[in-house]
């Protein structure tokens, strides 16, 4: 089949491999198989947080999606609040995490190493049938 669809109801929630990685995170990006990003939905009850973080070491870049209730995004000890119909995005070296107010917190964390030219050109121009590490398909730039 050329396509994947999934059901949130139908993922558990549980720890992934995200520095913030939360009893809360139903790993979107793992059930659909993609591997360029990472997707999650969260749904925080009442009271709950994310785990503080920063992606100094990873140099990932998150972006939030505010899907249903209220809370706040704290950045460096700043609570902003967020709600449905909001992104947000975070500095790289900005510490970050989510709080939910009383109705809860759903939203979609999309998780990715920011794209240089290189990466793109591995992952359109390979000859490579699928994606796979520069290292396994590329020499100094050029296709094996």
């Amino acid at each position: 089949m050329p396509h994947t669809i999934v059901d949130v109801s139908e993922i558990s929630a549980g720890h992934g491999p995200h520095p913030a990685a939360s009893p809360y995170d139903k790993r979107i990006s793992e059930a659909l198989g993609v591997r360029a990003f990472e997707v999650y939905q969260d749904e925080l009850p009442a009271g709950a947080e994310t785990v503080r973080h920063h992606h100094v070491d990873d140099r990932n870049e998150d972006v939030y999606a505010v899907i249903a209730g209220h809370g706040w995004v704290v950045v460096d000890d700043v609570p902003t609040p967020v709600r449905p119909g909001h992104f947000v995005s975070v500095d790289i070296e900005s510490t970050r995490f989510l709080r939910a107010g009383d109705e809860g917190l759903t939203f979609i964390a999309l998780c990715a190493e920011p794209w240089t030219r290189s990466t793109r050109l591995l992952v359109r121009y390979s000859d490579c049938r699928t994606p796979v590490p520069a290292p396994s398909c590329w020499v100094d730039g050029n296709p094996r």
